[in-house]
C-alpha cells in the first residue's frame, strides 16, 4: 500500500496537458509500489492510450531518468524510459512533486508473473548490453561512482541511537522500536562487518560497468506479448558488475531466484567470475539500506498511514527471518571467510 499524496487528480492531468500535451480524460491513483517517496497513477487519453505517471516528494536525481533515456537512443532493447515534456525535460515540476510520464506497459512484473525459459535469457542477454556497452565511460559525469563506503550506515546508527527510551504515538513505530532494541547488538554488527568488507574491497581491482543496481524481478516488467522491460532506474550506479548479479546469483530479494533460473540466465549473459567478497558485501549493504529507509518511514515520516506504517513494519521484521537477504549475506560471508 502507498498512500495518495496531497495533490489532485484535476493537477495531475493540467500538468500532462500544459507539459506533454497530453490530454488526460482521466487519471487513476494506484496504491502500488514500496518506494514510500513516490506515488503512481494512470493516465488516459481520450483516444485510449495510457501513460504511468510517478510522482515523487523528494526530488528527481537526473542519472535516474537520464540513463534509460541514453540506453533506448543507443539501441539496447526492453528498457522503459520516461518521455520527454515539451520543452525536452524528462520530468516536470508540480507543486512540491516532480511528475515523471512513461508509456503505460500492461501487464505485471516478474515477481507475480515469473519468467519463462526465453525471458530468463533475454533478461540476461539485456543486463549484459548493458555491462558491456561501454556506458560506464560515457557516463561518468552522470552517474555516481562504487566507492564501497556502506552510506546506509550513518542512517542506521542515527535512528540506533534515537530509539532507547524513545515513546511513538504509532503502534506499528512502537512495535519496530522494540523488535530494533532486541536486535540492536546484532545490527550493529552486521554494519560493522559490512564496512570491514568494504575496505577490503576498495583495496581490489574490479572492472566498473553501468548498473541498474536494483534489478530484481519486481523491477521487470512483463508485457501481454511476452516482451520485458527494466523498470525503475532510481539508483544507477558505475560498479563491479556484481552489484547488479547478487540478485540473480542465489537472489532472494523480490522472490527467489532457483537454480535453472539462474543457468538461463547466464545462458543469454554469458560467462562471468562473480567475486564472492562483493556478492556478500552487496547482500550486506542492501539489507542495511533497507533497515535504515524502513526504520526512516516508520519512526520519522509523520505523513504516512498507520497502514503503511504496519506494512514496512512487517517488511523490516522479514529481513531477519530465514530466506531473508540478510541471511544470503551471512551465507556467502561464510563461504568466503569461515566467519559470521
Amino acid at each position: 500500500m502507498r498512500d495518495k499524496p496531497d495533490i489532485t487528480e484535476g493537477q495531475i492531468a493540467a500538468c500532462l496537458c500544459d507539459d506533454y500535451g497530453i490530454a488526460a480524460v482521466s487519471v487513476r491513483f494506484l496504491p502500488i509500489g514500496h518506494d514510500a517517496n513516490a506515488s503512481v497513477f494512470e493516465a488516459l487519453t481520450a483516444g485510449g492510450e495510457a501513460y504511468f505517471v510517478k510522482v515523487r516528494a523528494d526530488g528527481v536525481p537526473p542519472a535516474s531518468l537520464i540513463v534509460p533515456r541514453v540506453l533506448i537512443e543507443y539501441g539496447i532493447p526492453n528498457i522503459l524510459a520516461p518521455l520527454r515534456s515539451r520543452s525536452g525535460a524528462l520530468w516536470s515540476a508540480l507543486n512540491r512533486y516532480s511528475l515523471i510520464v512513461t508509456p503505460f506497459i500492461r501487464g505485471e512484473n516478474a515477481k507475480v508473473a515469473g519468467l519463462s525459459d526465453s525471458q530468463w535469457r533475454e533478461f540476461g542477454a539485456t543486463l549484459r548490453a548493458i555491462h558491456a556497452g561501454g556506458f560506464a565511460a560515457l557516463m561518468e559525469e552522470q552517474v555516481p561512482r562504487e566507492t564501497f563506503s556502506l552510506p546506509s550506515a550513518r542512517l542506521v546508527r542515527r535512528i540506533a541511537a534515537q530509539i532507547p527510551g524513545a515513546r511513538f504515538d504509532s503502534r506499528a513505530a512502537t512495535c519496530l522500536a522494540a523488535f530494533w532494541g532486541e536486535n540492536a547488538p546484532f545490527i550493529e554488527q552486521v554494519v560493522a562487518r559490512a564496512e570491514a568488507l568494504g575496505k577490503r574491497l576498495q583495496q581490489m581491482p574490479f572492472e566498473f560497468v553501468l548498473c541498474h543496481a536494483d534489478i530484481h524481478a519486481a523491477n521487470i516488467l512483463v508485457s501481454p506479448e511476452g516482451r520485458i522491460y527494466l523498470i525503475d532506474w532510481d539508483g544507477p550506479l558505475l560498479a563491479p558488475r556484481e552489484r547488479d548479479l547478487l540478485f540473480v546469483v542465489g537472489g532472494r530479494i523480490a522472490r527467489p531466484v532457483l537454480p535453472p533460473e539462474e543457468t538461463l540466465f547466464f545462458e543469454g549473459y554469458g560467462k562471468a567470475d562473480i567475486e564472492g567478497t562483493a556478492l556478500a558485501y552487496y547482500r550486506y549493504e542492501r539489507a542495511i539500506e533497507d533497515i535504515g529507509e524502513f526504520g526512516r518511514s516508520v519512526f520519522w515520516k509523520r505523513e504516512l498511514s498507520e497502514a503503511t506504517r504496519e506494512e514496512e513494519t512487517g517488511l523490516f521484521i522479514g529481513l531477519f527471518g530465514p530466506g531473508s537477504i540478510l541471511e544470503a549475506a551471512m551465507d556467502a560471508d561464510r563461504e568466503q571467510s569461515g566467519s559470521f
